[in-house]
């Protein structure tokens, strides 16, 4: 029976997710129609790659036990022969892991006998499938020699094996001899037919191809067993000397110098001799691909037609992780011809024979502190310093500090930044980097400056202050600026501050053409400062020169005394110019310093086009992009601009998290500059939705009326005597009207994020001081019907409840008998929770608040409130240890639960 268009549907909709979709779509059509019964004859294709597209319904296949109707359509979809050949790494990496699932004893034998039959209609014999369900199984891709945990795959590849007929065998050392190692195999044929195991192992220990596998077999095998596999091991090393392979025949050596040192220490060392003394050049290189092409053999390539991916698809050959053979000839040499290493390693550098760079730390390890001359000559020969030199430095560093001077001049910057850190600890380190400062060349200059960083002694930051202001290379003045802090100047004065490092800066040429050959930035509208004047070029090039020089969105150091003259109200005309000029470059992510000089200057209009652009790059998956842009929003700083960070930060907290995770950073960075709390930032950014305090003021033919938010967040009016109206006045113009009718819609997302913060706070017991308490829950329309539906608690300086009280409907606080209370300032509020009142004193608030008909927003004094058990207070528990989640997978379901991250997440 065919499948139903509704049985697909689940699996129609992951297809059209896929990136080439639109150019496949056709094609996976002609696979759907067969599998629904619009079509009977099992279709035929043209190419390998429009048969390939059938792999993507092989997932829809079921145990091979339970292989229904509709799965034979499956079967029979990919049986035609192009087809097949196409699919058939799918169709394996797909069933092959089923067939170890938990079952009867009855139902494995029918999967096995139905997955069988299949592969036997598709001409692969009995040895092919033995060495398929071996490939795919992906057990054998290690070097375990340790006896087999039989799963239901293992019980049925031993029986097969055992019960084999010996040219069935041959056929799978023929198999394996062309594929290389695999301990499930060997594991088998040693369990089934011990008396071939020397056979495969000589196919493999004996030839070529596979030098990788064979080094680390050769040590497992000595580890299992060294009295049955030494002669073989021996023999192998043997022939690999006839064949020049000496790399190859250390390894052997070492291995069995390991454990029969008496016997081949001497061999081992004439190993080590024979392989330093050649080439690297001309050591036989190792090949992991010497295998024949898997093809036509039945063992997995590295293709995967449908997208499908198991391990069994990417480990034709084993990467071994054998120490290189270098360091093992080092080693080994030092180990056991100590006098003579010494002179035969500096003759070899001298040769500059290649050598593995951990050879290098094996030299500092044996020879500890005499390694530094050998490792200074390996620098005059140009061995890499980069690896040398962090070697060097683990030694003690009377032996090799004065000889580092020279490379000070050395060609890359990375072996001049490691010097640097060596020289901070030379004596003469202050009188060597003072002369290196003047140096004529600005990579040495930055080198200098990063020992006088480095020594963090005044006079070290006195000459770097003398130098700062001459010093044309931007890197090493930026390194200046970070070690003085960014105290380049005495002058408290912006204005003369600012005249000063312009003129600083124009004189160290930064200032003679604008900071990006396509940016006319004399067509840039113009900005005024403070006092009214317009901002020259050269202070605005000062600008632009300064901000490309920050990584972060942020403000540059020597840019914000400059930036406090701007007068933010009219320069929105400029940063909307420069935005334009940026977005018409495409946004490059190496220009974003303009826009975060946009933000720094824009007015809402350009937070708009921001907030636009920031969706945009989300939606485009330029996630970088969105990132800096979150940060350029709240650089911004309008309450406008932060409320839109603040709702990124909540919308992406799981999907698309990096975009949350910097828009919480930048909440933080907003509230730490304001030398405040997140939470407290969280306050401030409450919309007051135009009322001025609780009540938003409006006139009717000449009366004055109030509006304030009664207990449902539903405006209710006042007229000038306080009296309270049925209704908005019958005379009040229809704007007026509008206005009052559609605010419970416009804060309904509002009230919702305040709800959610307010519980969380109530669980985290968050305090308010009572200033704060008064400026949030008294002068804030919607957040003072918050004050009057929850019960608050006043806690002392050591955190203990004293009093409790609720809100009258002109928010004065009034404790449980009635009586108003004055809030002493060094007491502090929460929202008081159950579990700090006594069970009487619990249930007078509920009686409470039933006849006060207050309902709280969320469940307060009825949430339940249990005694944590005992393991609760411990720090770690290990009941969860054997579960793997994602995290974000992980965040989404607490959430969903009701709980929340913490700040650092």
């Amino acid at each position: 029976m065919p499948y139903t268009k509704e049985a697909l549907l689940p699996h129609d909709e992951k297809l059209k997710q896929l990136t080439d979709y639109e150019n496949i779509s056709d094609t996976l059509q002609t696979g759907v129609d067969f599998l629904t019964g619009h079509t009977y004859e099992t279709p035929v294709f043209p190419t390998v790659e429009t048969a390939r597209q059938m792999g993507h319904f092989i997932s829809l296949l079921q145990l091979p036990e339970h292989w229904n109707d509709n799965d034979r359509l499956v079967l029979k979809l990919i049986s035609p022969t192009l087809t097949w050949n196409a699919c058939k790494d799918t169709f394996l990496t797909t069933v092959i892991p089923m067939m170890d699932m938990p079952g009867t004893s009855s139902s494995i034998v029918l999967r096995f006998s139905y997955f069988t039959s299949f592969l036997q209609q598709r001409g692969c014999t009995p040895e092919e499938i033995g060495s398929l369900l071996i490939s795919y199984s992906g057990d054998g891709q290690n070097f375990d020699l340790a006896p087999l945990k039989f799963t239901p795959m293992r019980k049925f590849l031993q029986d097969l094996i055992k019960s084999a007929e010996r040219h069935i065998i041959d056929a799978y050392l023929n198999t394996w001899r062309k594929h290389g190692w695999n301990s499930l195999f060997f594991r088998l044929l040693v369990k089934g037919h011990p008396d071939r195991e020397m056979e495969y192992l000589e196919n493999i220990l004996l030839q070529p191809g596979h030098q990788p596998d064979q080094q680390e077999i050769t040590r497992v095998l000595l580890q299992n067993n060294p009295g049955k596999y030494e002669p073989l091991i021996e023999r192998s090393a043997e022939q690999l000397l006839l064949s020049a392979n000496e790399e190859a025949a250390l390894y052997r050596y070492h291995h069995l110098a390991g454990h029969l040192p008496e016997k081949y220490n001497p061999r081992l060392l004439k190993a080590v001799y024979n392989y330093l003394d050649k080439p690297e050049s001309s050591q036989p290189a190792a090949k992991p691909g010497a295998a024949e092409s898997p093809a036509n053999t039945g063992i997995p390539n590295n293709e995967n037609p449908a997208g499908a991916a198991t391990a069994a698809t990417t480990h034709r050959h084993i990467l071994s992780t054998c120490t290189p053979a270098a360091v093992i000839a080092v080693r080994d040499l030092l180990q056991l011809d100590a006098p003579a290493a010494v002179p035969y390693l500096k003759q070899l550098f001298s040769r500059k024979r290649a050598l593995h760079p951990e050879a290098f730390q094996v030299l500092a390890d044996e020879l500890k502190d005499n390694a530094a001359p050998m490792l200074l000559q390996a620098l005059e020969y140009d061995y890499d310093a980069r690896t040398v030199l962090p070697v060097l430095t683990q030694l003690n560093k009377s032996g090799y500090l004065d000889q580092l001077w020279p490379y000070t001049l050395h060609k890359l910057k990375s072996v001049r930044t490691l010097v640097a850190v060596a020289l901070a600890e030379h004596p003469q380190a202050m009188e060597k980097a003072a002369a290196l400062l003047e140096h004529k060349k600005a990579d040495q200059r930055l080198t200098a400056v990063q020992i006088l960083c480095k020594l963090e002694q005044p006079a070290a930051k006195a000459l770097l202050q003398q130098a700062l202001h001459k010093e044309v290379n931007d890197d090493a003045r930026d390194l200046m600026l970070e070690t003085l802090g960014g105290h380049t100047l005495t002058d408290e004065d912006d204005t003369i501050l600012v005249n000063q490092l312009v003129g600083f800066a124009k004189k160290r040429h930064k200032l003679n053409k604008p900071a990006e050959k396509w940016l006319d930035d004399k067509a840039l509208p113009p900005l005024y400062l403070l006092d009214g004047s317009v901002m020259t070029t050269d202070m605005m090039r000062f600008l632009l020169y300064r901000m490309s020089r920050v990584k972060e969105v942020c403000a540059d150091v020597e840019a914000k005394p400059l930036l406090r003259l701007i007068d933010r109200s009219r320069s929105g005309d400029f940063a909307r110019s420069l935005y334009k000029a940026y977005a018409d470059q495409g946004g490059d992510l190496k220009l974003k310093y303009l826009m975060t000089i946009t933000a720094l200057l824009g007015d809402d209009l350009l937070a708009d086009t921001l907030r636009e652009d920031i969706q945009l790059w989300i939606d485009t998956k330029r996630l970088k992009m969105a990132e800096h842009g979150v940060g350029a929003l709240a650089l911004h700083g309008s309450m406008k601009a932060l409320r839109e960070v603040e709702f990124l930060s909540r919308r992406y907290s799981v999907r698309k998290g990096v975009v949350g995770a910097a828009a919480l950073a930048a909440l933080q960075l907003t509230a730490n500059t304001r030398g405040i709390t997140l939470e407290e930032l969280g306050d401030h950014l409450v919309p007051d939705f135009g009322f001025q305090g609780r009540y938003s003021h409006f006139e009717v033919k000449g009366e004055r009326y109030r509006a304030f938010l009664d207990q449902h967040f539903k405006p209710a009016y006042l007229n000038d005597k306080g009296r309270r109206l049925k209704a908005i006045p019958v005379a009040t113009s229809g704007e007026i009207r509008a206005h009052f009718k559609a605010l419970p819609k416009t804060m309904a997302s509002a009230i919702k994020l305040q709800t959610q913060r307010l519980e969380h706070f109530l669980e985290t017991k968050r305090q308010w001081s009572v200033s704060q308490w008064t400026s949030v829950f008294q002068q804030n329309p919607v957040m003072s019907v918050f004050a009057g539906r929850l019960v608050w608690g006043i806690y002392d300086e050591a955190g203990k409840l004293v009093n409790s009280f609720y809100c009258t409907e002109d928010i004065t606080p009034t404790s449980l008998t009635d009586e108003t209370l004055a809030l002493a300032e060094n007491t502090h509020i929460r929202i008081l929770h159950p579990a700090d009142l006594d069970a009487d004193t619990l249930q007078l608030w509920k009686n409470k608040l039933a006849t006060l008909s207050v309902s709280p927003v969320f469940p307060q004094l009825e949430r339940p409130v249990a005694a944590s058990p005992q393991q609760a207070y411990s720090a770690l528990s290990h009941d969860f240890g054997d579960i793997s989640m994602e995290s974000d997978v992980f965040n989404q379901y607490m959430e969903e639960k009701d709980w929340k991250l913490n700040q650092e997440g």
